[in-house]
């Protein structure tokens, strides 16, 4: 089982162009349809200066019209810098579009620069999520209500009822009693089992079912190649992992996540044996069968497509 997962970051490295990799994106989503990929993800941030995509729903739009299973993923939606009654309506559109093939997993967001960039009161941002995450989820249960002197209606219908599944994501306690306490499927971006108490803790209190904590297996990778030379393969792409990863730590400071790395250079990033991972088939293999899914990133850090073809087409037949 297969997860792909887009940015778009570019890095100094790269020789890509931005128009090259969201083409490719959508024709290795193609690919992932038949080559046992369990989903497609997109995921969003703004205002970054290697180009991080900052428009996931577009792309999720494209990769549904290109397929006809494959699951898409929106991940992390940061719903703070969107009207929530736009984004129901442009949920539910792409509901339509992909036959209800489109989830989303909702993030607080954690960079400063966005939040101004937007208009965000940082300071009240948890508790603005939570009147947003009502309104998103009230519209798309079709209700008809009053929200800021404004009164709400959205159609059409989604085509799923009570529209697309939202989950919650994050990396705090903060996160998991929210995701809990709302009832919605909580997607922690580390293993702490702390995460997982809190979940449930929050949930029992609410009335709400516990157990919906899908935490990542400890120690599990999010960005794997697969090569016969794993030498030659850090050699040529390793520059590019190792953009993606320094990018990311910029970001998250001290903070726990399963991508995090504290490598500056790609002969530490391959010590590491983490997040970012060259291997061969056999190794591959092992790694799936451990944690049931590999989590690939094929453009990371701007990987020329031609190059990332070749790194993914080892995946055939695994």
């Amino acid at each position: 089982m297969l997860i792909l997962r887009f940015d778009f970051r570019i890095g100094p490295q790269s020789t890509a162009s931005m128009s090259e990799l969201y083409a490719a994106s959508l024709e290795m989503c193609e690919w992932g349809e038949t080559n046992g990929a369990m989903m497609g993800l997109f995921s969003e941030h703004h205002g970054s200066s290697d180009g991080y995509l900052p428009s996931p729903l577009i792309m999720a739009a494209a990769a549904a019209a290109k397929t006809s299973t494959l699951s898409i993923n929106v991940g992390a939606l940061l719903a703070l810098m969107y009207d929530p009654i736009k984004l129901a309506e442009d949920m539910i559109v792409l509901d339509h579009l992909s036959e209800g093939r489109v989830n989303y997993t909702i993030g607080l967001g954690y960079r400063p620069e966005e939040y101004a960039m937007f208009g965000v009161d940082a300071s009240r941002r948890g508790q603005i999520m939570e009147e947003r995450l009502d309104v998103l989820r009230r519209t798309l249960a079709g209700e008809r209500f009053e929200w800021e002197g404004r009164t709400i209606e959205v159609t059409p219908a989604p085509l799923t009822p009570g529209g697309p599944m939202l989950s919650y994501g994050g990396g705090t306690v903060a996160a998991a009693r929210r995701a809990g306490r709302l009832g919605m499927m909580f997607l922690p971006q580390h293993s702490d089992p702390a995460l997982a108490e809190a979940y449930d803790e929050a949930a029992v209190a609410a009335g709400n079912p516990p157990g919906l904590c899908m935490a990542p297996g400890e120690g599990s990778p999010t960005s794997v190649f697969v090569a016969d030379d794993p030498d030659a393969a850090w050699a040529e792409i390793g520059e590019h992992l190792l953009h993606d990863a320094r990018a990311y730590g910029e970001w998250l400071g001290a903070t726990t996540a399963a991508s995090g790395s504290q490598a500056t250079t790609v002969a530490q990033l391959r010590a590491e044996n983490g997040a970012y991972r060259i291997v061969t088939v056999d190794e591959a293999r092992s790694l799936r069968d451990q944690y049931g899914a590999l989590a690939l990133q094929p453009l990371c850090g701007g990987i020329p497509p031609e190059t990332a073809w070749k790194y993914l087409r080892n995946f055939e037949g695994l």
